[in-house]
């Protein structure tokens, strides 16, 4: 198919192209507006007490 224009991007290419803009914007800006309500799920790691493990010392420099 021989294109009979000189633009780089059809029409649909370009309405395809200024609606994935659109979402990655509102995507971006529900993200920013949310994201001190929502806290991410440590797995229940949280909930856990860190304990040692036996045999296991501190990390110290070798010098």
């Amino acid at each position: 198919m021989q294109r009979t224009t000189d633009r780089l991007f059809t029409p649909a290419e370009r309405r395809l192209a200024l609606i994935a803009a659109v979402v990655v914007v509102a995507f971006t800006v529900l993200t920013l507006l949310t994201g001190g309500l929502v806290t991410p799920s440590a797995g229940g790691q949280m909930s856990r007490g860190v304990s040692d493990l036996p045999g296991v010392t501190d990390a110290r420099p070798l010098s």
